[in-house]
């Protein structure tokens, strides 16, 4: 199944906002990467799976403890929610989108994604409009475990706007996203009997990155940074976003199965 993976600009969508853009045969691999307007972006055809990526820098994560006995799928959860987080918040939280981890367990403690909700909803719109309605909507980085069992740093942006996310930090493994520095990489929290962790680097950065944290750093591209992405359990579109989404994707399965239908091979199925 072809996926696109578009990552979603920071700033308001519009017209002229282009998206960077990863194009997978299989989830794995990527045969293309660029960046286009969402009129010009490539078509997936009607199996394939668009996948938005939202920024690192547009994220910000709250950990809580969900009451007992509440249902994840209640009405109320949202509510609950805006309860529990409301004193953190800088912004009201009907401004805002929630999402909440995968797996997460009335009664325990669980992470909240949070985001600019006319943002996001903004820019899932302008792509349905321009043809390429998404099916998933995705961190750039999520908390929980890393592969290598410690915190995992990575170098993203440009010169002019560099930053370094570090995933898998303390004992609650979340994220923090901070200006590209020495000082933000003593922050990771690293042992210091142990070997500090590798630092990920985008291309634009990496040559910063060494210089500013005076340590040899390892390439990873936008299209293997997508792809990771992409393969993560979390869906932000959840509450008011997952109707919206769900209906996209019913949509689109009716419109396979109306072209199953029609397909040659079909028509001794269709008289019944």
């Amino acid at each position: 199944m072809s996926t696109l993976i578009l990552t979603l600009p920071l700033a308001r969508s519009g017209p002229a906002t282009e998206y960077r853009y990863t194009l997978s045969p299989d989830g794995h691999s990527a045969t293309r990467h660029a960046s286009a307007r969402a009129s010009l972006l490539p078509p997936v055809g009607r199996a394939g799976e668009v996948v938005a990526v939202v920024p690192a820098q547009a994220l910000s994560w709250q950990r809580v403890a969900l009451p007992p006995g509440i249902g994840l799928q209640a009405p109320r959860l949202r509510a609950v929610l805006d309860g529990l987080l409301e004193e953190r918040l800088l912004d009201e939280p009907a401004q805002l989108h929630f999402a909440l981890e995968p797996g997460a367990k009335p009664g325990a403690p669980a992470w909240v994604a949070i985001c600019d909700r006319a943002w996001l909803r903004g820019a899932l719109q302008d792509l349905e409009a321009a043809g390429h309605p998404v099916s998933r909507v995705v961190p750039e980085f999520a908390p929980g475990p890393t592969p290598s069992g410690q915190c995992e740093l990575y170098a993203l942006g440009t010169p002019d706007d560099a930053w370094l996310a570090m995933v898998g930090q303390g004992a609650a493994q979340g994220v923090a996203v901070l200006p590209l520095s020495g000082a933000a990489l003593a922050l990771a929290g690293t042992d210091a009997t142990q070997e500090p962790p590798p630092v990920l680097a985008a291309p634009a950065v990496a040559a910063l990155a060494e210089q500013l944290l005076d340590r040899p750093v390892q390439l990873q591209t936008d299209s293997d940074n997508a792809l990771r992405a992409a393969r993560t359990a979390w869906d932000l579109a959840q509450f008011d976003l997952a109707s919206t989404v769900r209906t996209r994707a019913l949509r689109k399965a009716g419109g396979l199965a109306g072209a199953l239908l029609r397909a040659p091979q079909w028509r001794a199925a269709r008289w019944g």
